[in-house]
């Protein structure tokens, strides 16, 4: 299984894309009602006039007219615009939905990878232990080692068992939430794409690359966070909503002003029954003053949502360059404790051969041996630990820069 893979399942599992095919559905439909002959729902008026409750003389009016809204000159683009809009959108949304379970897949994996390292380091711990158990007791057995020696390894066997034991549970939790989120079971190999972060020179405020050791280089020019990409999914979704506020305040200004309404039909009259029917053609415009003051409220509000777009579109910029900050910061420091944990590794190591070359010519005691295996139990968890660091410190990076797995 690939991570664009495990994604796409995280993604059917979150069942969220019924938002962007809602979006779509509004596209379409905006789209229908520009494309209409009609501004809005035509009417049939009819009208009756009669006098048989009054004089009785058999005169009567009637009229039949029908009634079609007119469109005014932009209305039609603007809600073209509308549509076009909503249809970006909904590209934004999907692509946005897309990363924001990318990210929880990759914290899912990196979860479950860290607590798979950890059960490995508690059962090699373990098999260590009972090794150490089986020299204490046959030193015991020949009376080289005293009871409590024994009893001290045990000891340090059944602890190290109480590891292995959590170590697995916090695994099987890990696995657990990762095919929750998912519905698989397999984690996805290599766990990130791209392998490296993508150099991206010359793209807002500054520069981001790799040098090659895992760390990464960041560089900023004063303008803010460098190598974010203007096709961050965050920022074109805040930005395709912008749009929308945009071209929604034309469709506003555009409709600031009534339809005229064009009305068709016909008229019958008859003065008295001794009277033949008169029948006409009706023709009739009505056209609205559009005043200012009537449209004002419904304008202002347009306004008032791009300038909240805007301010939202700015907001999530520096968040993102935040992000980005942290997620190369955060790179920086996972290199720099690799490099401390190897060099304590090294160390706890070739103290762990002097103790146990020392105890096996009765130099020093148990508790010297299983303190020095203590130690170098810690660092090496340490190491394996930070090992695997670079790769969540990666996928951190890799999330900050709004790449979707392909």
């Amino acid at each position: 299984m690939t991570l664009a893979e495990a994604v796409a399942a995280a993604l059917e599992q979150a069942g969220q894309l019924i938002r962007t095919d809602a979006l779509r559905g509004e596209a379409d439909a905006v789209r229908r009602q520009a494309g209409a002959w009609t501004a809005a729902d035509p009417a049939l008026r009819l009208k009756g006039v009669s006098d048989r409750f009054t004089g009785d003389d058999g005169a009567y009016e009637v009229e039949a007219l029908l009634e079609l809204p007119l469109w005014l000159p932009g209305q039609r683009r603007a809600r073209l615009e509308l549509a076009s809009s909503l249809g970006l959108r909904a590209e934004a949304l999907a692509r946005l939905l897309r990363w924001e379970v990318t990210g929880t897949v990759r914290g899912a994996v990196w979860a479950a990878k860290l607590a798979e390292v950890q059960l490995q380091q508690a059962n090699a711990a373990y098999e260590a232990a009972r090794g150490l158990e089986s020299v204490v007791a046959k030193r015991y057995d020949a009376g080289e080692l005293a009871r409590l020696d024994l009893l001290t390894a045990q000891q340090e066997t059944l602890a190290r068992q109480a590891e292995l034991t959590a170590a697995r549970a916090d695994w099987e939790q890990a696995r657990a939430a990762y095919v929750q989120i998912t519905g698989r079971l397999q984690l996805p190999e290599p766990p990130n794409w791209p392998s490296v972060p993508p150099i991206t020179a010359g793209q807002g405020a500054g520069a981001f690359s790799d040098d090659g050791q895992g760390a990464g280089a960041f560089s900023d020019d004063g303008q803010g966070a460098g190598g974010l990409p203007n096709d961050h999914p965050l920022l074109a979704e805040a930005d395709a909503a912008l749009a929308r506020a945009r071209a929604e305040r034309e469709q506003v200004v555009s409709d600031r002003r009534g339809n005229p309404i064009l009305s068709l039909g016909g008229r019958r009259t008859r003065d008295a029954r001794a009277f033949p029917d008169d029948d006409a053609l009706q023709l009739e415009l009505s056209i609205p003053f559009g005043l200012a003051s009537q449209s004002a409220p419904e304008i202002a509000a347009s306004e008032r949502q791009v300038t909240e777009r805007l301010a939202e579109l700015h907001r999530m910029r520096r968040e993102a360059e935040r992000e980005l900050v942290a997620a190369v910061l955060g790179r920086r420091g996972a290199a720099d404790a690799l490099q401390v944990a190897e060099r304590r590794a090294s160390l706890a190591a070739d103290t762990l051969s002097v103790a146990q070359r020392a105890f096996d010519l009765g130099e020093t005691d148990l508790a010297e041996r299983l303190l020095a295996e203590r130690r170098a139990r810690e660092a090496h968890l340490d190491l394996a630990l930070r090992r695997a660091e670079q790769g969540q410190a990666l996928a951190r990076v890799n999330q900050a820069l709004g790449m979707i797995p392909q």
